[in-house]
């Protein structure tokens, strides 16, 4: 089982002396160091880090906004760390998901992440009402240039239904439903 540790700056002016003290004396096996900002989802060290963690190994940082400053993505390295029986300790927050005290703030973890979700969610949902009580049309806008373009090249009789397509920049199955509906309104 590999002790991995990984430790976070945002400037080469700032010093990981704190951090690497407390993880050396934790007994990590490897330390990957980084110079980036904690808001950034995908970082170099991190990635090369959290790719070498198997189930059963354990990620250590000093303390929990070393790994993100955001509580999304805190929370999605969570989940997938319990999905992968990975375990996480942060030093300074005494976190350690290997106990039953880690656990359960795990667990109260991804019980906020799952309402933050769900509201969400749910002001989306109102938004969309909203918008269609007010006569917003959702959803991409019609392409009626490019329909009338494609009725008029296809009963020219001088375009097959793939330059028609290509020229009019929609795909083959959009084509063929435009040239079925004008039929269909001809009739």
């Amino acid at each position: 089982m590999t002790v991995i540790g990984y430790m976070r700056v945002s400037t080469h002016h700032q010093k990981f002396d704190s951090q690497e003290r407390a993880l050396k004396k934790y007994g990590v096996d490897h330390i990957f160091k980084e110079y980036e900002s904690g808001r950034k989802t995908s970082r170099s060290e991190l990635d090369k880090a959290l790719s070498l963690l198997k189930e059963g190994d354990t990620l250590v940082i000093f303390k929990l906004d070393r790994l993100s400053r955001g509580t999304k993505q805190l929370l999605t390295l969570l989940e997938e760390f319990n999905q992968k029986g990975i375990h996480f300790v942060s030093i300074q927050n005494n976190i350690d998901t290997s106990t039953a005290m880690g656990k359960f703030f795990f667990t109260v973890m991804s019980a906020f992440a799952e309402m933050e979700a769900e509201l969400i969610r749910e002001r989306v949902m109102a938004g969309l009402e909203v918008a269609k009580e007010n006569g917003k049309r959702l959803g991409r806008p019609p392409k009626t240039q490019e329909r009338e373009l494609a009725i008029k090249m296809y009963q020219s009789h001088s375009f097959s239904v793939s330059e028609i397509a290509e020229k009019t920049r929609l795909s083959l199955p959009s084509v063929y439903k435009i040239i079925h509906t004008q039929k269909e309104e001809e009739l």
